[in-house]
């Protein structure tokens, strides 16, 4: 061979490499992957999608500011609380025979104990694990 045929063999390979390459990237990228699900999951599925949504609640911890058997002073406590922390969910739990009420929505223990540092003249305030917390509450605050 002559070396100016080459170089031109060299194009010739290298663009049918490039051909070969393009092809074979173009049938991976416009391959579909097709689930076959059966439709018993799909039921289950959408029956916990719509239970969550129809009653949302996540765990964590609240701190348990009082506790009394008139509710009135518990709820008179709530909103005292609220006007003096605007922004922290206070909401009131009845557990006979007792009102009980819980402020703030924090993912862990460590969050609430901070929270019971910072709350002035709430002395016997203690954090408590609640499963029933809605997740408004973690973003009023």
């Amino acid at each position: 061979m002559e070396p100016e045929h080459i170089p031109m063999i060299m194009h010739k390979k290298i663009y049918l490499l490039l051909c070969f390459a393009l092809c074979f990237a173009k049938t991976v990228w416009t391959q579909d992957v097709q689930l076959n699900e059966d439709p018993k999951v799909t039921q289950v599925i959408s029956n916990w999608v719509s239970s969550n949504r129809a009653t949302p609640r996540i765990e964590g911890w609240r701190v348990q500011i009082m506790a009394s058997t008139d509710r009135s002073s518990v709820e008179q406590a709530r909103i005292r609380f609220r006007s003096e922390y605007p922004e922290v969910a206070a909401t009131s739990v009845q557990e006979q025979p007792y009102y009980k009420l819980r402020v703030g929505a924090f993912r862990s223990k460590q969050e609430a104990l901070f929270f019971m540092a910072q709350l002035t003249g709430r002395t016997g305030a203690y954090p408590i694990k609640d499963a029933n917390i809605h997740p408004r509450d973690f973003l009023e605050q």
